[in-house]
């Protein structure tokens, strides 16, 4: 059987706490954990709740989320076997590349510490928009104040497009009011930059001195992602590119959606609550792993 594992993007709505039982239970968990934990040099329960004061909080959260993706890949592999076929969206990305063998723990947190350097004294931010079949979209393509930085798609069965904007805080907070859609803004204490935008120039650069420095391995199964232009990886170089060129470029969903048609997966498990909200048709039968599987899996 073909198996397709997607991670999705980081979640804003994720309550860490929830991931406690599975931790407990779980000696695969327990492992990812353990490795995140040494990587930053924190105590273990530190990546569930709590402050780190060598790091971030945004910084903190993304590494979180890798950890409680991660932790639930792994527990899919070990009741399922291995999947055929890896997928990202976003911070998805790198928890793929990690789960094929191409990145490693230490690699994702360093990658992840250089792409949340602050660059400027701009005030910037993301946003949420579902926009209604069949206005505009493209309103929130402002290069000089925001871009679309991810494109989800049609989503709901076509009632919608979901899209993600990047961009100056003031652009997007006037285009909550000025737009054709309710954007939703995302607060700064959960992500105060743009991603996927032309602002992150300067951390495209410095990623990309990394990468050339630190080559990525070569991954045991392809990566499917929603990088225009690089929707299926199969060598390290190929995902150096990929993670090179996403921090510039808007994403594109439906793309990722059609490069994973040409494996014809039998099973698609999604690993994310986000995007079990849009309902996208991957093509075939799909699980959605999220509090709900947690809930029932852990208690």
């Amino acid at each position: 059987m073909t198996k397709f594992v997607l991670f999705g993007p980081a979640d804003a709505a994720v309550d860490f706490r929830g991931y406690e039982p599975m931790l407990r239970s779980s000696e695969v968990a327990q492992s990812i954990y353990r490795e995140f934990a040494e990587t930053i040099d924190v105590p273990v329960g530190h990546l569930i709740d709590g402050e780190v004061a060598h790091l971030h909080p945004v910084l903190l959260r993304w590494i979180r989320q890798l950890a409680a993706m991660l932790s639930v890949g792994r527990i899919l592999e070990r009741n399922h076997g291995a999947a055929s076929v890896y997928g990202g969206v976003s911070l998805g990305e790198l928890a793929a590349l990690h789960s094929s063998g191409a990145a490693s723990t230490e690699m994702v947190v360093r990658f992840l510490r250089e792409r949340h350097l602050q660059d400027t004294g701009r005030d910037e931010a993301i946003g949420f928009a579902f926009v209604p079949a069949p206005i505009d979209w493209r309103y929130y393509d402002q290069p000089e104040r925001m871009t679309i930085s991810c494109d989800f798609g049609s989503v709901l069965n076509g009632a919608g497009r979901m899209i993600m904007v990047s961009g100056l805080r003031s652009a997007l907070e006037s285009a909550r009011g000025d737009g054709p859609a309710d954007l939703q803004v995302v607060d700064r204490s959960l992500a105060h930059q743009a991603y996927h935008s032309p602002f992150r120039e300067p951390s495209r650069q410095r990623l990309e001195s990394l990468l050339k420095e630190n080559e990525l391995g070569h991954p045991k199964a392809p990566v499917v992602t929603a990088v225009p232009g690089m929707y299926t990886l199969t060598s390290g170089a190929e995902a150096a590119k990929a993670l090179i060129a996403s921090e510039t470029q808007s994403l594109d969903v439906p793309g990722l959606v059609e490069a994973l048609r040409q494996f014809a997966p039998e099973k698609v498990y999604v690993i994310s609550s986000f995007l079990r909200q849009l309902e996208i048709d991957f093509h075939a039968a799909t699980e959605y792993v999220d509090d709900a599987w947690l809930k029932r899996n852990f208690g």
